[in-house]
């Protein structure tokens, strides 16, 4: 018996109240479903859909993609306008099936049937995974309905309906369909990772949490000069870490409120994606040494218009204007303080607009990092030229140049020296930055293995800025999961930062590496794929999924992502040792041997990180030479090696090699175990 199975979009189409419809008038119910499924025939294949079969008042067909599927919905529904009118509701999912003699089987076909069953007369409801493929479709506009527990389905599903005009939105508390008998609408959860408010905190107190939250949208560049876009982002950033200072606020994370830049994204979608009540956007133009910002502060919900002004200055003014903005937002939302002390401090560390300018060009390319770390190492070195007294410079001059180190592109002797110079120029300039003791701890944590001064300096970053990504991400994955071996505590830190900036790939790739290296590989998985989703061109996303496959033993899957990370990322070493493992796993050893020597031509030639090749050379079984490589990392401070000397799974077969406990003692480390000794 032949079978196929295959990725596709599936649609489901129902008519609303068919039942009833026979009851009171059996010729209009038949001639309503034969014109169903006339229109459903000629249409679906006008979209590359193949119709797999009508049920009674329903139909189900496939597409090889979401959006083929969503263009057939809305052309079904308006057909169904005109002359004889159906009640259609309809429903998409994304999902792998089953092909066998004709018929379709798989969860995602079921799937799609309960998001139909949601539905409305007109409606065309769709998942997640729907969402994701289409959102920067600007032919559609859709609104999030919020997460459903559906029957037999173990996770709440996040349900989106298109809301394009003449498509109904149906309210919330009307929505039924084929949900757990004791579930209504849950909570938004920001894709899954977003923790529930506690049952036990009243109505009025939930209320007031939802009321204190805000998320500062990119301010567009009104100017024609594209370089404008790194200036307006900057003051979007600027109040982003200003107004994080105030009590009780929770702000959305700069990935996730920047990831709507460019989008015409409707705000009652914005709001729920980030979970917040209220969203500041603006605009900027700037002429010379003339600056105009307008800024806005929205409710979520309905869109309505609570504070705007604009402000005509000098561009020095800027950093005043950011300030004044942060003074009404907490006006606005009607913060006070209790004393002097939690009055949000102005973060202004240069007068030189053009520095600023840089700084953020620098910042920009830093988040992107692969190749762009290098663009970003041009940006702050150029600003520093400008004020060799900005401190944020300096840490992002230290931050890009470990990163670079870290990431293997060049070797530590090329790094440390003016890495950790710039850091400490950065606490000489900015000693109450959160960006500055983020740095005294990555240096205090790779290259001078001091872990308890690395604990005490990420602490004081995020009493700082409890939203500062790098140093949540960093604290909670490679200090208190992959050093101290308190995996749980590290978890709580990643919904920290998912909680904050649910929309990061960063933070969903790290965490699924994280979840991995506890064991929890299906959790891993879903975080890995969402990362992906989120950010397809993503290789460290694209290689942390496939390290959770090969750990979890899906390794055609593994290899899959281990391809594209390669290709992405210009064949990085991580994802070079990574495809080695993962073709050793497969039997094909000849293969991983080829890419094991191009490692050592890079390693000889060029340069690679010794830790990258001692952990292909370990699983080759090369232990001698593997050793041999580890030692040489210990001995020039290669930045990744105490990131695999404890629990990472990529490096088992290089921590059975007898003596290795030898380079565990010279990182700080006990023996065999991954509590580090106090210092």
């Amino acid at each position: 018996m032949e079978s196929t199975r295959r990725l596709v979009a599936i649609m489901f189409t129902d008519i609303v109240g068919y039942t009833a419809m026979i009851g009171s008038d059996e010729n209009l119910a038949i001639k309503t479903v034969t014109h169903h499924k006339k229109i459903i025939k000629q249409i679906v294949s006008k979209f590359e859909g193949d119709l797999i079969q009508f049920y009674g008042d329903g139909s189900l067909s496939i597409y090889p993609s979401a959006t083929f599927a969503l263009e057939c919905a809305m052309a079904i529904q308006l057909e169904f306008q005109k002359n004889i009118i159906v009640p259609l509701r309809i429903g998409l999912h994304i999902g792998e099936i089953l092909i066998r003699e004709g018929n379709v089987y798989g969860d995602g076909v079921n799937l799609a049937s309960r998001i139909e069953s949601l539905g409305q007369s007109g409606t065309v409801m769709f998942s997640e995974d729907v969402f994701q493929k289409i959102r920067n479709n600007n032919r559609f506009k859709t609104q999030l309905l919020g997460a459903f527990e559906f029957k037999n389905v173990d996770k709440p599903m996040q349900v989106y309906v298109l809301a394009n005009d003449g498509f109904p939105v149906p309210k919330a508390e009307s929505i039924t369909g084929k949900l757990n008998a004791s579930s209504k609408k849950q909570d938004i959860k920001s894709y899954g990772v977003r923790e529930k408010i506690s049952d036990k905190v009243s109505d009025s107190l939930q209320r007031e949490i939802l009321e204190k939250s805000i998320a500062v949208l990119p301010f567009v560049n009104m100017s024609s000069d594209p370089e404008q876009e790194f200036f307006c982002e900057g003051i979007s950033e600027e109040i982003i870490n200003t107004i994080v200072q105030l009590p009780n606020l929770k702000v959305a994370g700069r990935t996730s409120s920047f990831c709507f830049k460019g989008k015409n994204e409707d705000l009652r979608s914005v709001g729920n994606m980030l979970g917040v009540s209220k969203i500041l956007e603006g605009s900027v133009r700037k002429s010379g040494k003339r600056i105009r910002i307008t800024a806005q502060l929205i409710e979520a919900s309905t869109g309505f218009n609570l504070w705007s002004t604009k402000y005509d200055r000098e561009s020095d003014d800027v950093f005043k204007i950011q300030d004044e903005i942060s003074t009404e937002i907490a006006k606005q939302l009607k913060i006070t303080f209790a004393d002097a002390q939690s009055v949000p401090i102005s973060r202004q560390q240069t007068k030189n607009i053009e520095a600023y300018q840089l700084y953020y060009k620098g910042r920009s390319f830093f988040y992107q990092r692969g190749m762009s770390l290098f663009e970003a190492l041009k940006c702050f070195r150029a600003s520093l030229e400008i004020d060799a007294n900005y401190a944020l410079a300096h840490s992002g001059l230290a931050d890009t140049l470990i990163m670079l180190c870290f990431h293997g592109y060049v070797s530590p002797s090329e790094c440390w020296d003016e890495a950790i110079s710039a850091a400490h120029r950065s606490f000489k300039y900015g000693p109450d930055l959160g960006e500055t003791h983020n740095t005294l701890a990555l240096i205090a944590l790779l290259h001078d293995r001091n872990f308890d001064a690395a604990e005490r300096e990420f602490k004081k970053a995020l009493e700082i800025n409890p939203a500062h990504k790098q140093a949540r991400v960093w604290y909670a994955m490679i200090y208190l999961a992959l050093t101290r071996n308190k995996f749980e505590e590290g978890f709580d830190q990643f919904k920290i930062a998912a909680e904050n900036d649910p929309l990061s790939p960063y933070v969903h790739s790290t965490y699924a590496l994280t979840l991995t290296t506890g064991g929890k590989f299906e959790e891993a998985i879903a975080s890995g794929e969402f990362a992906v989703k989120l950010d397809s061109d993503s290789w460290i996303a694209r290689y942390c999924l496939g390290y959770s496959y090969l750990c979890a033993g899906q390794l055609d899957k593994a290899l899959q992502e281990c391809q594209i990370a390669l290709k992405i990322s210009s064949r990085h070493a991580w994802s070079l040792h990574l495809i080695v493992l993962t073709l050793l796993k497969m039997d094909r050893h000849d293969e991983a041997q080829k890419i094991f020597e191009e490692m050592e031509a890079r390693y000889r030639d060029h340069y690679l990180p010794p830790s990258n090749l001692a952990i292909a050379a370990a699983a080759l079984g090369k232990e001698k030479y593997a050793y041999k490589l580890a030692s040489t990392g210990v001995d020039i401070i290669d930045p990744y090696l105490p990131f695999i000397a404890t629990v990472y799974k990529d490096s088992e077969a290089l921590r059975k090699i007898p003596g290795f406990d030898k380079i565990q003692r010279r990182l700080g480390f006990s023996p065999n175990i991954s509590n580090v000794k106090k210092r």
